[in-house]
């Protein structure tokens, strides 16, 4: 399974709300796989040190609704997810991810 398509299964399972204890999060972000666990399980502190890890420079806010984070960076974005709000930043994350290793296998 290719990276692009690994990231596009955890999103379409957080996404669906499906449980992720299948080794996904695993594949996706070897040891910082417990901030994706956390984040999926509704931690923001998680959330924030995911993105950090994986999106370092990359801005971040939670839009007034309370339930969609906005990511972005120059180059690539933005990106929202809407759920609670640490899974939908999780789910904007996996968004970006996506975007980013879908322009580098071009």
């Amino acid at each position: 399974m290719s990276k692009l398509q690994a990231l596009t299964a955890l999103r379409d399972k957080v996404k669906a709300g499906d449980s992720t204890r299948d080794g996904s999060m695993f594949r996706v972000f070897g040891y910082s796989w417990t901030h994706c666990f956390d984040a999926y399980n509704g931690s923001l502190d998680a959330a924030k040190a995911l993105h950090e890890a994986v999106l370092p420079g990359w801005e971040w806010g939670l839009n007034r609704d309370g339930a969609t984070i906005w990511i972005e960076n120059p180059d690539i974005g933005p990106f929202t997810g809407d759920n609670t709000p640490a899974r939908a930043w999780l789910l904007a994350i996996l968004d970006a991810l996506i975007a980013q290793e879908g322009n580098t296998s071009e």
